[in-house]
């Protein structure tokens, strides 16, 4: 038996000397937590594995789309959205503009007036075709 590069024998005396320094109870409780923590790392251990292997997967699918030519295309998409989101600004700014204009624009006196009649008078006659096709 070859335990931690100790022979069976070895280990017999090393846990004899263990059990007359510590005693029987703290004895026990020590084997109780280096197991704990023996089993909390290799907990550790099996996660760290698996986040390389994920890791390198990863790696291999980058590698794959960029033989492909995936990632370039992917990158030009980009660019061409960002220069729409620059062209949809201006225009926004455009418009913005075009409103404050129109709202500096005086409007002879009477103007609202006459638009709320003619308004009301279209919705009159639209009110009446509608009743008259009923």
């Amino acid at each position: 038996m070859n335990f931690l590069g100790i022979g069976g024998l070895e280990l017999v005396v090393v846990m004899l000397i263990a059990l007359f320094v510590v005693g029987p109870v703290r004895l026990v409780e020590g084997a109780r937590t280096a197991r704990k923590y023996m089993t909390e790392i290799r907990r550790q251990r099996e996660e760290l594995t698996q986040m390389i292997e994920e890791a390198a997967d990863i790696e291999g699918v980058k590698e794959a789309l960029d033989q492909d030519g995936i990632i370039g295309e992917i990158r030009d998409i980009k660019s061409e959205l960002e220069s729409f989101g620059d062209e949809a600004a201006t225009i926004s700014d455009d418009i913005d503009e075009v409103r404050n204009v129109a709202r500096a624009v005086k409007r002879p006196m009477g103007y609202a007036r006459e638009s709320m009649r003619a308004k009301k008078s279209s919705d009159a006659t639209r009110a009446d075709e509608g009743e008259a096709k009923d």
